[in-house]
Order: structure tokens, then sequence, then C-alpha cells
């Protein structure tokens, strides 16, 4: 067996650093990035609006609640709410596309209930965006879903 000079075992080293490399190049470009959400940028823009609503609803009397009971998620409004319209989006910041978007409908208690059954383990940021009596509102706060 023939021994190897110093320059072909640098040519051999540099050959595997250069495929290492493209192989790594060629694994990243097939993974799926997602940013926040799609529209991450006009929504920055529009944000003081955002921290206008946020304001509204730390000064409300009594606040929204949000309480798991078992596979379902209960939403609380304050009783005189109960004619509040707006969205409920459950964010799942690992994923845009696990999202999923309700429309306010609450009960004669002031209560929503979003089924959780259907939905992924693990963390989500519950955000409420609703409007009463021409006042906007925002609240959102983190949940972990455990199944």
């Amino acid at each position: 067996m023939r021994k190897l000079n110093w320059g072909t075992k640098l040519g051999i080293m540099a050959s595997i650093y250069v495929v290492g490399v493209l192989i790594f190049v060629g694994f990243s470009t097939t993974q799926k990035i997602n940013l926040v959400s799609k529209d991450y940028y006009p929504k920055e823009i529009r944000y003081q609006e955002q921290i206008d609503k946020i304001r509204n609803a730390l000064q409300m009397e009594t606040q929204v609640q949000i309480n798991q009971t078992g596979g379902d998620l209960q939403i609380k409004f304050p009783v005189s709410m109960k004619k509040a319209e707006g969205d409920i989006t459950l964010y799942r910041p690992s994923d845009y596309e696990s999202d999923v978007k309700y429309t306010i409908d609450l009960n004669d208690s002031g209560i929503q209930m979003v089924n959780t059954e259907q939905l992924l383990q693990g963390r989500y940021t519950v955000k409420i965006d609703w409007k009463y009596d021409g006042k906007e509102f925002y609240k959102e706060e983190a949940i972990y879903l455990s199944k």
C-alpha cells in the first residue's frame, strides 16, 4: 500500500469540507422558515393603535379572564360587555400555520368556550381584539395546552 503525501491529504480534506458545506446548504434550504406572521411589517406600522387598545383593556374595572377547563378554553368577559364584537386568535409562536381564529360569540353570562381538542399540544398566545360601545380593546395571554 502506498503512503499519501501531505498535498494529497490536504486535497482530500478540502474536498470533504466542500462536500460537507454543500450538504449543509442543501439541507438548510429545505427547512421551513416561519416569520411571526405573514403580515408582520404592516402590523408593526400600526402598533400605536395596539398600544391604545391595550391601555383601554387595562383600565377596565373587571378584566377579561382566560381559564383552561378540561379540553376547553373559557374566556370570560364582564357581563356588561356581552354584546362585544371582535376576534379571538390562538397564536402558536412556533408555526403561524397552526394559528386558529374565532369570532367573539358570548353567551348571556359573557362567556365564550373554545374547544381545544383539535389543537396541538404546546404554547399558544390567546389574543383577544374586541370592540364595545365604540371603544377598542386588546388583551393577550400566554397559555400552555397539554393533552
